[in-house]
């Protein structure tokens, strides 16, 4: 579902769940940000004036308007095809739970993304879209249109369990520029990962595809993966004195991992076990 925008200066959707992207046709006019806070005056009585206390901050929104338009286009083509059909499916709720969400919601959602434009960066969701259409061709097809977007920080929840309560931190992840003559290993190598990792993240099926101009998601920590399968493996009844030792062995050098080379060594014990 990847849309090519043009210029590399455009704003970008990057989803952290499949690496799909989404390039807008021209950049927006104005932008605008909101963080609000929640304050609460005392319940003191008597006062002219009362203190106030913090209570929470609510997530910080963006919202701004897309024009999509092809009429320079010969012949024109319909707008909504081509643009906002790409734009809604960013919305729709067919992503399993990620992220180090809690395991049990197992209702699907949408994309959690990542919202690039020149230095600013937002980790969110999309919130709202809302599309006019501005002009249409002699066949009645639409060719403008206007979409005004709403985005949302996205964070995992806090969930409660076993009597007490967890914060579920999201995967880290970077973005990384492919220079041309990089291969998904150079590329997963030089940012401390490994290849299946990489193309696992970017939904890559050829490891010697031509990636040059295009921007790979790298996950944090390849170690961290490691150590979740190492772990379920050292407990597994069904795992041989061999296979628990080299995954015993794999959790532990993934779990002290602070460089590629560590992840690489915890990678190459859990494969003993297959």
């Amino acid at each position: 579902m990847s849309q090519a925008g043009g210029s590399a200066s455009k704003a970008m959707f990057k989803s952290l769940d499949d690496g799909v992207t989404f390039t807008v046709q021209y950049n927006p006019k104005e932008f605008r940000v909101e963080k609000s806070l929640t304050w609460e005056e005392a319940k003191t009585q008597g006062q002219s004036t009362n203190p106030i206390q913090f209570q929470k901050g609510a997530p910080m929104t963006a919202s701004f308007d897309l024009i999509f338009d092809t009429t320079a286009d010969t012949p024109p083509k319909n707008v909504q095809q081509v643009w906002v059909d790409a734009l809604l499916a960013l919305t729709n709720a067919d992503v399993k739970p990620a992220q180090g969400e809690p395991e049990e919601l197992k209702k699907q959602r949408p994309r959690s993304l990542l919202f690039t434009w020149g230095t600013f960066s937002m980790k969110c969701v999309i919130e709202s879209v809302n599309v006019t259409y501005l002009m249409f061709a002699s066949t009645g097809e639409a060719v403008r249109a206007r979409c005004s977007v709403k985005l949302k920080e996205w964070q995992t929840a806090t969930f409660a369990g076993s009597g007490s309560s967890s914060t579920w931190d999201s995967a880290k992840i970077k973005l990384v520029d492919v220079k041309g003559g990089q291969t998904v290993s150079q590329v997963a190598s030089a940012n401390g990962s490994d290849m299946r990792t990489v193309a696992a993240a970017n939904g890559i099926t050829d490891p010697l595809s031509d990636l040059t101009g295009q921007v790979l998601s790298i996950p944090a920590s390849a170690a961290s993966s490691a150590v979740s399968a190492a772990a379920k493996a050292v407990t597994s009844g069904n795992a041989s004195s061999a296979g628990k030792a080299a995954a015993s062995a794999a959790q532990s050098s993934a779990t002290s991992a602070v460089t590629g080379a560590a992840s690489k060594a915890a990678t190459d014990a859990l494969k003993k076990l297959f």
